[in-house]
């Protein structure tokens, strides 16, 4: 129908602008008569032309002309030239003037800018020549009506006396073909061209029409109306099966609830494939699939038959089918899983799927809702209500204000066990048939069994037997983190299914039609690339994941009373296992062990291996207890550096059950950060979604057309620039950017959502040892305990030789296969210090050539924070204990102490001095050694001396924290350490100032917080009702916890002045970084050990200095694991922030004015010419847009953050501020337009918008140009650097596209070319040029043949254009950006105090429960076995994180 739509819009054209030299009044009628005159003498005075006066074959410009792209367009009205015979004639018409080179080419073009307006009438169309009127006559057209002339098809006379002829190939522009032949082409005054030739107009005009309605309609006329009743039809059927699915005959007792680790009310429900719902769900994806398909046929046929069938039905078969498509499909992406829809409810024993209800493990930020927020939250309530009745959906269940996540999770069957399970958050669960449901897939070894059991011979050298291992083989599960093997194709399709990609599809698609194909191929571009980018970034970040989890490699495992070789993957609990040097992929107890070094790094940050020995015969009546006996534990994720050929060990847990197990489970499972935009997004496409309905309302009421799919598409145009669809593509490229470059520094990215997060933290915390300071400690002395030294660095013995002698034996030490020192770094730094000790590879010492006997030695317990040895000195059983020196000093009788020895150790720690105190005594039991207790000796001890260390703070750590607080951002410290040498590192790093006073917080009793000065001891008052200027706050891990769950409110209160955490365990740090971040602080945490794992996580930004499992789980890893990893990780947050907010403007900016523009182009009933959406819905916004990002980071942080903030004053002021002053160009531009003289009789009066080349008149010219620059100038003004990115012109990439496209639009403005003629503007036909469908220049199509616009005019347009690039950048950078900004923008985001006050207390203390159930196991969790982040911490309690 569009052939038809041209046609009859040609002649609407005429006939509108007939309608309006009506108007024109008698005064006006006499002009024109005398301008006729006028005209009529001048051209008889001049010779005829014979030639086109441009000759444009070998033109740039025309490079590509013929050449079709994809579809050709033909022309409908084509160029007229005509032969020339007689080159001195054609030479000689170079010099003709401007009139006669317009009339050569074709039509008069009146470039006097003056009315009434002289042109080109209209062809008059005839049946034959003879019938042509004598006023449209080739003598009446010339100055020389004597000679011969010949009539030309496309209504040009050839002089046949001046030796013109009639160019081949010419058509006659009637298009009817009852009136196919074109009079001559008359040029006059357009009022007296209709006065004259108005009755075979409107003949003409009504052959048109009855020739398109005589055309036949598509033969997919039926389609639209069959596909939307199916659509119906199996919307119905869907909705009719979840209604007897889940409400009208569910399945009793499919049901039940789910235990779990955690203590949490999870339930369990049944699901199993049927033939009737597997029916249903083969509908809905042929539903889907036949929807792309259909819109692909019918955009097909419209192409290939748009001159044989009705264009407006097609039109309409394809807008029905896309309306249908648009909102079937929308209705779909409600349920979670649409195959899960189609399950049948069913009992746990005959379930193929299991849904697991559980709650949602996130840690979301409080934030205080506006008006608008909440009217929304109550829509959206009200509209989730209403969708989940549709679908039968229980809503989620609230308990204690917990949200709920159900999760379907597929039954498998063990082939060699046949036992059922699935798997959830990692971790296997078994059908269970005695209690019908399913149940943990665990199996402890522990149970009935304890340690003489475990090391009895008989127990070693029969192992289990085959039947048992196969049990627990299905019980448990094969050894592996479940985890599904990365996936480029699954990363893709699960990507490209999010919503916003659908609604992208849906509006790629309503360009195909129209001939606005090509921008459909550049927006499908577009949109694919910025998916496949994040695809590819998801699976990277999947495949680092699957890499730590693959468990590779066999193992020697005793079965039957035979060693054989087995799969790792196979081993179960209990299985007896020869020890080999390797990695380790599963929890074991060590039953014997000759010489084993163990390479704990991974879990515990330690670079140095520690020295595992095996379980003890004197415990031998107790139970395995992995937190009791680490030293004979093993954990999965470490290292087997060396071991003994006769090395075996028992395996405790496997796969999602062992310590790293349980850790990656509870991290990963972890939902990401929601921050205030995912909350305002929703908002702002709310009310963007208000705009949308008015103004396509409106356009769907103004534009006029000749049938109403017109109308629609010109609506979903409109809708389009609303909300643009490549609105999430901006932040993914403004990130991935942001992630090349980090790379580039050495700092890897997992997880890029954590570079926005950066850009807004305001509270650091970081780990001591290992992060701040060097790992290990050196050795500084050994004294009496009262201060006075008894040994220096060199070892230079003053006193005490039996100091001497602890320090030699007791310790943990052993020789590795090179004969270099193995075990704690404070073991070996103080070993080395006594000169005359030495270790024998038996394990043996001597001092001074004295070998000294081990009789009995006990490891690290971390309850009593001590370890002890038995020797044999001399002929007495001599005991040493070595450990912190609070718990020595309970050891030790009261007398030995010397006097303010508690003083003395809190001095100590208040310099950074790392204590070890060693006491010794005498064994005199009658016990033998192997039945010996820890306990038996550990008593009534004489205090023999302190060993001195100190933990050196790396170099530029001061350096780091200095510069993140004139960033803005607070650091603080979490260690395990004691917390007086923990705020001796904070004092030497200035984390706490030199003039700050500070109070630390103990807990006494294990009831009441005692506070007091830190560096005196003297008790202070509460710091919560009063706390002295210049100080800050110090509170060790137990007071934090004593005061989140019994007064969250002044936990957080205080926790905002606490600048040192000491004594905190895993748990703690958790805790402790969860609560700032629900509290409303975006925290970062960096960390160097897998202990540091669950606060990396649980921050808006982690940054691992490690390759251990914090790497993974932490967004970012430094690789060369450096702290001023952090300065760039926040340096380019904030970049990439500032970058991302200012493409999102930029989009949201574009699409308002595009939004301006398409609807002052209805108003106007216009629209542009292709070349000019290629630019304006292509090149321009993809390249700003894009552009934008490239900006560098600044140099240094500034105090000021970039807003996240959609609703912000800064982000409002911006957007608005650009948007209000971009409008009022607008206005003024058209205003100055129309005010113009000249173009009075040049306004545009068409009546349809179905026709590119509604382009060709002076209002879109106006629009195009002034909108056009928009873009460009909105994206200028969001350039600037400001302190967060280096300054304008460093963005090189921004640079150049700015001065490219600028440069452009100023010589389309003001030089009238070929160029200009690109955008159908400032064109005349001796310069047109080859649209995009159409291979040939296609004349300018309105009554006055010209574009032109008079030079002042120009002139005046570059002087709005200039001024509205720099108002909009004066605006952003001194209003919104500057002095006054600070003054708009100082309201922060904050907790509302209401709802603080209310519901604080219970959030938290239900918060920190939940974060201990996540991190707790039953035997050796995580927290457990990396309570001690050194072992050298481990034997003296100093550092148990």
């Amino acid at each position: 129908m569009m052939k038809i739509t041209h046609r009859l819009m040609r002649m609407g054209v005429f006939a509108a602008a007939f309608e309006q030299s009506q108007g024109l009044n008698s005064s006006s009628s006499s002009v024109a008569s005398n301008h006729v005159l006028d005209f009529t003498v001048g051209l008889k005075n001049q010779a005829a032309p014979m030639t086109a006066v441009s000759e444009k074959d070998g033109s740039f410009w025309h490079a590509l002309d013929g050449i079709p792209f994809l579809f050709h367009r033909p022309n409908k009205r084509k160029l007229s030239k005509k032969q020339v015979l007689d080159q001195a004639l054609a030479n000689d018409s170079q010099e003709e003037d401007q009139m006669h080179r317009s009339l050569v080419f074709g039509d008069y073009a009146d470039h006097s800018f003056t009315c009434p307006l002289t042109t080109t009438c209209p062809n008059v169309c005839v049946a034959k020549a003879s019938d042509c009127p004598a006023d449209a006559t080739c003598a009446s057209a010339s100055s020389s009506p004597d000679h011969e002339f010949e009539l030309c098809a496309d209504g040009t006379c050839a002089d046949k006396t001046l030796g013109e002829a009639c160019a081949a190939g010419l058509e006659s522009p009637c298009g009817c073909s009852k009136f196919s032949v074109a009079c001559a082409k008359q040029v006059d005054i357009w009022d007296s061209c209709h006065d004259k030739f108005q009755e075979y107009y409107d003949v003409h005009h009504q052959c048109l029409q009855d020739e398109a309605e005589a055309l036949p309609p598509p033969s997919m006329t039926a389609a639209p109306m069959l596909f939307s009743l199916c659509m119906v039809c199996i919307t119905l059927l869907m909705f009719l099966w979840c209604a007897f699915n889940q409400r009208l005959k569910p399945v009793p007792g499919s049901t039940s609830e789910l235990e779990n680790e955690h203590g949490e009310k999870w339930t369990q429900t049944g699901y199993k494939s049927s033939p009737v719902g597997t029916l249903m769900y083969g509908l809905i994806i042929l539903g889907h699939v036949s929807i792309q398909v259909l819109l692909l046929l019918t955009s097909i046929y419209y192409y290939v038959n748009y001159y044989i069938i009705n264009e407006n039905q097609l039109l309409r078969t394809f807008t029905i089918i896309w309306m249908v498509g648009f909102s079937w499909c929308f209705l779909l992406k409600w349920p979670s899983s649409i195959h899960a829809l189609f399950l049948r409810r069913s009992l746990a024993q005959d379930a193929t799927y299991v849904a697991v209800k559980a709650p949602v493990r996130k840690i979301d930020t409080l934030y205080e809702k506006k008006l608008l927020a909440n009217m929304l939250e109550w829509l959206t309530s009200k509209f989730t209500l209403v969708m989940n009745s549709l679908y039968s959906i229980e809503s989620n269940d609230v308990y204690d204000e917990t949200q709920y996540k159900t999760t379907y999770c597929k039954v498998e069957t063990d082939p060699r066990t046949a036992t059922r399970y699935f798997y959830f958050r990692m971790k296997r669960y078994c059908y269970d048939d005695m209690i019908k449901k399913f149940t943990p897939g665990r199996f402890d070894v522990t149970k009935d069994a304890n340690i003489r059991s475990w090391i009895s011979h008989s127990n070693i050298k029969n192992g289990l037997t085959m039947a048992d291992s196969t049990w627990r083989l299905g019980l448990v599960g094969a050894n592996v983190l479940e985890c599904p093997k990365p996936s480029l194709i699954r990363s893709i399709i699960t990507e490209f299914s999010q919503p916003f990609y659908l609604y992208q599809n849906f509006m790629v698609w309503s360009w195909v039609p129209l001939w606005y194909y090509y921008m459909a191929i550049v927006q499908t571009v577009v949109r694919l690339g910025g998916g496949l980018i994040v695809a590819a970034f998801h699976y990277m970040s999947d495949v680092d994941l699957y890499r730590l989890m693959v468990i590779d490699g066999n193992v020697e495992v005793v079965r039957d009373g035979t060693i054989i070789t087995i799969d790792k993957t196979d081993a179960v609990p209990g299985d007896i296992v020869r020890l080999t040097s390797g990695p380790v992929h599963f929890d074991m107890a060590i039953l014997r062990s000759e010489h084993l070094l163990v390479d704990e790094s991974a879990l515990t940050g330690e670079v140095h291996p520690v020295s595992k020995v095996a379980l003890d015969p004197a415990n031998a009546d107790l139970a395995y207890n992995a937190k009791d006996m680490k030293s004979s534990t093993i954990f999965a994720g470490t290292m087997i550096l060396e071991c003994g050929p006769f090395d075996v060990a028992l395996v405790t847990k496997t796969g999602a059950f062992t310590s790293r197990g349980e850790l990656l489970s509870d991290v990963l499972s972890f939902e990401p950060h929601k921050f205030k935009f995912h909350n305002e997004i929703k908002v702002v496409l709310a009310i963007l979604f208000v705009e949308m309905l008015i103004l396509v309302s409106y356009v769907l009421n103004t534009v006029q057309a000749d049938h109403w799919t017109t109308n629609f598409f010109y609506a979903i145009y409109v809708a389009g620039t609303i909300l643009p669809p490549l609105l999430p593509t901006v932040f993914v490229v403004s990130i991935g950017i942001s992630a090349k470059r980090l790379q580039k520094t050495g700092i890897t990215c997992t997880d890029t959502t954590g570079i926005l997060a950066a850009g807004k933290v305001r509270k650091a915390f970081f780990d001591k040892t290992g992060t701040l300071t060097e790992q290990g400690l050196r050795f500084v002395s050994a004294t009496r305990g009262d201060g006075e030294l008894r040994m220096n660095r060199s070892g230079t013995i003053l006193l005490e030789p039996l100091l001497q002698l602890g320090i030699s034996v007791c310790h943990t030490l052993t020789l590795n296969l090179n004969g270099d020192l193995v075990g704690p770094a404070v073991d070996r730094q103080a070993f080395s210090a006594v000169q005359e000790a030495a270790l024998h590879s038996d394990g043996t010492v001597s001092l001074g050539g004295i070998a000294i006997k081990y009789l009995k030695r006990f490891d690290f317990d971390h309850h009593s924070t001590t370890q002890s040895v038995i020797i044999e000195h001399g002929e007495t059983k001599t005991v040493f204990v070595k450990g912190s020196p609070e718990a020595i000093a309970q050891l030790c009788q009261p007398f030995s102490l010397p006097e303010n020895f508690e003083e003395t150790a809190r001095h100590a720690a208040r310099n950074g001095m790392y204590q070890l105190a060693i006491a010794r005594g005498t064994y005199e039991g009658t016990k033998e050694m192997h039945q010996v207790q820890r306990s038996d000796i550990e008593k009534d001890l004489i205090f023999t001396g302190c060993i001195n260390f100190q933990n050196l703070m790396k170099q530029e750590s001061p350096a780091v924290i200095a510069e993140l607080r004139a960033g803005g951002i607070e650091s603080a410290m979490i260690t395990g350490d004691n917390t007086l040498t923990g705020i001796y590192i904070a004092k030497r790093t200035g984390i706490i100032q030199p003039y700050q006073n500070v109070i630390i917080g103990t807990l006494r009793d294990g009831f009441e917080i005692e506070w007091a000065d830190a560096y005196t001891n003297v008790p202070v008052g509460n710091p919560t009702t009063s706390l002295p200027e210049h100080t800050v706050l110090a509170m060790t891990g137990e007071a934090w916890r004593r005061l989140l769950e019994h007064s969250p409110t002044q936990a957080m209160e205080l926790g905002k002045k606490t600048l040192v955490f000491g004594r905190c365990t895993p748990l703690d740090k958790v805790s402790i970084v969860s609560t700032f971040v629900k509290y409303g602080d975006v925290t970062m945490m960096c960390g160097d050990g897998g202990n540091d794992s669950g606060a990396l996580k649980a921050a808006h930004v982690g940054v691992a200095l490690s390759d251990s499992e914090a790497s993974v789980v932490a967004p970012f890893t430094s690789v060369d694991k450096s702290i001023t990893s952090v300065i760039d990780v926040l340096k380019e947050g904030r970049c990439a922030l500032a970058s991302s907010f200012a493409s999102y403007k930029f989009m949201f900016l574009y699409g308002q004015v595009e939004t301006f523009n398409q609807v002052a182009n209805a108003y106007f009933n216009t629209t542009f010419g292709e070349w000019c959406w290629v630019f304006l819905d292509g090149l321009w916004p993809i390249t700003m847009a894009f552009s934008l990002p490239f900006a560098r980071s600044a140099q240094k942080l500034s105090k000021k953050h970039p807003t996240a903030s959609l609703l912000s004053a800064h982000t409002l002021s911006s957007t608005c501020g650009i948007l209000l002053i971009n409008f009022m160009f607008l206005v003024i531009a058209l205003a100055l337009l129309f005010s113009k003289d000249w173009f009075q009789c040049r306004m545009w009066d068409g009546d349809n918008m179905a026709d590119f080349y509604l382009g060709d008149n002076y209002e879109s010219n106006v629009i195009f140009v002034v909108t056009g620059n928009q873009y460009i100038a909105s994206a200028a003004a969001l350039n600037f650097g400001y302190t967060w990115r280096l300054n304008f012109f460093r963005n090189y990439v921004f640079v150049f596209f700015f001065t490219l496209w600028t440069s452009m639009q100023l010589a389309a403005t003001l030089h009238p070319s070929s160029f200009s003629c690109i955008f159908r503007m400032n064109c005349t036909n001796e310069n047109v040029v080859r649209s995009v469908t159409i291979s040939q220049p296609q004349p300018i199509n309105n009554p006055f043949n010209s574009t032109l616009m008079p030079t002042s005019f120009r002139i005046e347009l570059v002087v709005l254009m200039v001024a509205n690039l720099v108002l909009v950048c004066l605006w952003e950078y001194f209003i919104v950006n500057g002095s006054i900004a600070s003054k708009l923008c100082s309201k922060k985001n904050k907790i509302s105090v209401a709802r603080e006050k209310s519901t604080s207390s219970q959030r938290a203390t239900k918060h920190m429960d939940f974060i201990r159930d996540i991190m707790e196991s039953d035997d050796a969790n995580t927290s457990d076995q990396s309570e001690s982040k050194h072992v050298d911490s481990e034997q003296i309690g100093m550092e148990t994180a």
